[in-house]
């Protein structure tokens, strides 16, 4: 009888111990540091085509759960202390659950976070090293951004280690409407060790420190006061915000799982060659990446993904030049088209470099199950304060089937950016006199300039139909058709017809392209879209590209643009 009751108490036991165990890791996956995680490994920009195909990985991903390694919590203890760590690898409860996370039920993120490690764990161990800091600090921004350059947290923090605006500005990083250095991985990389290096110097402790990137340091003093002063970061956990409190397990079971990969038979998504095989080349003058990325023949989103600083799709002008990351095995092609490249003609009209960052086109999601806000700011590279904000939302829950609106800056197409072309000019050109005398009485070519119009569509009720179902038709707002036909209510007859803004298009005006100077006794031409010096040569006898550099001394310094006035001597 004692043998029996000695047994049931031991399977009661083991039954606690797995249910306990079991119910901390659902936890962990609910807590949000792990959510955050996995809404930003589901951005679209990380796209599939840039590592191995899924179905080459599926073995590893899906490995028989039974074949895998299971330690005990002596043994996890052990393998965590033989990891080459400055940063102490304390081993939990919790820590345990969230290292079962990563290599059990997380592999597929964890294969794409071994290939990313291959593009970005050089630069993080340089930058570290440059600075004295630990190296094994290199995994941190998996925890922080799924190592995703693009990733963007509810709270508007950027990049791969995820920087708030302000800390970016003060760290010395370029935030404008051409370039967001947070998303830059050598300008955030060091920028983040230097904060973390500012961080050890006010803490000296590790754990601290990660608490303290995590949370700012406002919150792990305040946990210090009320712990009684305190200094050791499971001493005060208690104290610390919520998300915080997992911020340091999590960072060990990362730091855990990517150091015993090959362990638990967890393969690399091994990136593109193209994606680290990479150098920089100093650009002079604004140029669009779709221009270059046709000139050399390199797709459009490799450049991009190389390049994730630049918002507008822009290089943009700086003094000493602006680097642009281009794959080593293109060099050769750029440096033979580089006059080419300089050239750009959607960069010739200055316009449209601001079409281009103020263009916005509104869509629309609809929420499926255990989607968040969080997951769908990661996806559209916004925030979930713009989310809300754009929906007329108090609080971050949303539910399964719900609309919302996402409003995105976009750059045009390929085809879009194809700027007015000027008609060529005849080979016979007016001599001086004429030109003269043309001048005072002829319209002569003119510089555009641009503005916006609405453009808008007519829709006929249909039987049936209601507002709100016709503005989601058109992308727009039923208060907004209201106001477009005057309506004092929402109700609508059949057959009635509602004028619906679908737009905007361009106007150009015209104004004077060339003049005559008597004082210097030239032509003062006025660049037009899609004008190059050979282009501008062609329409006067005589003038050579040449001529028109040594008359116009900027045009050495930099591509002319639309609306440069260029000296033609007559």
């Amino acid at each position: 009888m004692k043998k029996l009751i000695f047994s049931c108490w031991a399977l009661f036991c083991s039954f606690s111990v797995a249910f306990s165990q079991d119910f901390v890791t659902e936890r962990c996956e609910l807590d949000p540091v792990m959510k955050d995680i996995d809404s930003m490994y589901y951005v679209t920009f990380t796209k599939d085509k840039f590592y191995l195909p899924q179905w080459e990985l599926e073995q590893y991903i899906n490995f028989p759960q039974d074949q895998l390694p299971r330690y005990t919590d002596n043994e996890m203890f052990l393998r965590l202390q033989e990891i080459p760590a400055v940063i102490p690898m304390t081993y939990t409860r919790e820590v345990k659950s969230f290292i079962d996370l990563f290599v059990y039920k997380r592999r597929a993120l964890m294969t794409r976070m071994l290939a990313n490690a291959q593009i970005y764990f050089p630069l993080f161990e340089e930058a570290l090293d440059k600075k004295g800091l630990p190296l094994e600090l290199k995994y941190l921004p998996i925890i922080e951004s799924a190592m995703n350059p693009h990733a963007v947290s509810r709270a508007g923090a950027t990049g791969l280690w995820q920087l708030m605006f302000g800390t970016g500005k003060m760290l010395g990083l370029e935030i404008n409407s051409f370039v967001d250095e947070r998303r830059d991985p050598k300008r955030s990389t060091e920028a983040a060790v230097n904060y973390l290096k500012q961080m050890y110097d006010i803490y000296g402790d590790w754990h601290l420190v990660l608490a303290a990137y995590n949370s700012g340091p406002g919150n792990v003093n305040k946990a210090i006061a009320r712990s009684g002063g305190s200094r050791n970061f499971w001493t005060i956990m208690p104290y610390l915000p919520a998300e915080t409190r997992s911020y340091v397990p999590i960072y060990i079971a990362a730091t855990y799982a990517m150091f015993y990969a090959n362990d638990y038979s967890l393969k690399s998504a091994e990136p593109k060659r193209e994606l680290y095989a990479v150098d920089t080349i100093k650009m002079p003058g604004k140029i669009s990446l779709a221009h270059i990325a046709k000139t050399i023949e390199i797709p459009l989103d490799e450049l991009q993904f190389l390049n994730p600083s630049l918002r507008a799709g822009v290089v943009p002008f700086t003094q000493n030049g602006f680097p642009l990351n281009l794959p080593v095995n293109y060099f050769s092609t750029f440096e033979a088209r580089r006059n080419e490249i300089l050239n750009d003609p959607l960069m010739a009209q200055q316009d449209v470099v601001m079409a281009i960052t103020a263009t916005p086109k509104i869509i629309f999601e609809i929420v499926k199950k255990g989607w968040s806000l969080q997951r769908i700011a990661a996806k559209y590279a916004c925030s979930v304060a713009e989310l809300k904000k754009w929906n007329g939302l108090r609080s971050d829950h949303i539910h399964p089937g719900a609309k919302l609106k996402i409003i995105q800056q976009v750059a045009p197409s390929s085809a879009e950016q194809t700027t007015p072309q000027t008609a060529t000019a005849s080979n016979s050109t007016p001599e001086a006199d004429s030109l003269i005398a043309s001048a005072s009485t002829e319209n002569i070519p003119a510089k555009t300039e641009k503005k916006y119009e609405p453009v808008y569509s007519t829709h006929t009720v249909k039987s049936g139909e209601v507002l709100s179902k016709i503005a989601d038709r058109y992308n727009t707002t039923t208060s907004e058709i209201m106001r477009q036909n005057k309506l004092h209510s929402s109700r609508i007859n059949v057959g009635q017809k509602l004028k619906i803004k679908t737009g905007e298009k361009v106007v150009y005006v015209q104004a004077p392209s060339k003049t005559i100077n008597k004082d210097c006794n030239c032509i003062e031409y006025v660049v037009q879209p899609g004008d190059t010096l050979w282009s501008i040569t062609q329409k006067y006898d005589g003038l050579t590209v040449q001529k028109l550099k040594s008359e116009n001394e900027f045009i050495q310094q930099r591509p002319i643009k639309v609306g440069d006035v260029l000296k033609i001597a007559l």
